[in-house]
């Protein structure tokens, strides 16, 4: 989300962060507060007073956009010996590294000022913003420069082929990154499938999440187009997660999500 989530292993996550890795970076006394069976609610509450030592900026996606996650069902990955992996490439090669991490560093701050500038213009150019968002839930992501006819229009496509090329450059350093440390940050596998997935109409970027490995993937749509999605997803066995993104961060759910509607692949 991801937003390039787990880049910045020496960092609290972001709020696109996956919930998994932002258990993993709690300090241990709070973890060691929820181990004693208190009642979530305390548990929360108790984290989120806490003494948090970095900013909070509110992030959420631009309307009309939605967050996918699937479950390939090639094996998990394990992310503390990644992350250690990591590590030591770091220690090894520090030069490198450095740049390497300055490089993803600014891609993902690319991506982040795209998808903050479309909610802007989503803002202030509603009409515009969402008769762009409907054309290209349709297209194809190379198709989408076709409809810069006008220049309020232009912009918003300027700034989904901002956060395309973002999301681009986001992978290709995560690919070199696990490339030198020798892990599969992004496998083969992922590779043949993120490619194909923004071919699909409808789908602006895609990439793995968190850490990366081989345990999921992730798309951001437009429009409706994201039943398609999950409709091919599931041809390839590969599983839309019943997930969805929300700017809220941690929170209690009022309903069972076994009750939604799930995806037909096995994986």
């Amino acid at each position: 989300m991801d937003p390039h989530v787990g880049t910045n292993i020496d960092k609290p996550p972001s709020s696109t962060s996956s919930f998994s890795l932002q258990l993993l970076l709690l300090p241990y006394s709070w973890l060691k507060v929820a181990a004693q069976a208190l009642p979530a609610p305390e548990v929360i509450s108790d984290i989120l007073n806490g003494n948090w030592d970095h900013e909070r900026t509110e992030f959420s996606l631009p309307p009309l956009m939605t967050l996918l996650l699937g479950e390939p069902g090639t094996g998990g990955s394990s992310t503390p010996s990644m992350v250690g992996a990591v590590k030591k490439w770091q220690k090894s090669d520090p030069h490198k590294s450095l740049d390497t991490w300055r490089r993803l560093s600014e891609a993902n701050s690319q991506l982040e000022i795209q998808l903050n500038f479309l909610s802007k213009l989503a803002k202030e150019q509603w009409d515009a913003y969402k008769s762009v968002i409907d054309s290209c839930s349709k297209l194809r992501s190379e198709k989408l420069i076709e409809q810069a006819s006008k220049p309020n229009k232009e912009a918003v496509i300027k700034a989904l082929l901002g956060a395309k090329e973002a999301m681009l450059g986001i992978r290709y350093h995560m690919r070199l990154m696990g490339e030198a440390a020798g892990v599969p940050i992004e496998p083969e596998s992922q590779t043949k499938f993120l490619d194909a997935t923004p071919n699909l109409e409808g789908v602006l970027l895609a990439g793995v999440p968190g850490a990366g490995g081989f345990d999921a993937v992730f798309a951001v749509t437009l429009g409706d187009s994201s039943s398609n999605v999950t409709k091919t997803w599931s041809s390839l066995n590969v599983l839309a997660l019943l997930v969805k993104e929300d700017p809220c961060g941690v929170s209690l759910e009022s309903a069972d999500p076994r009750t939604n509607e799930i995806t037909l692949a096995v994986s």
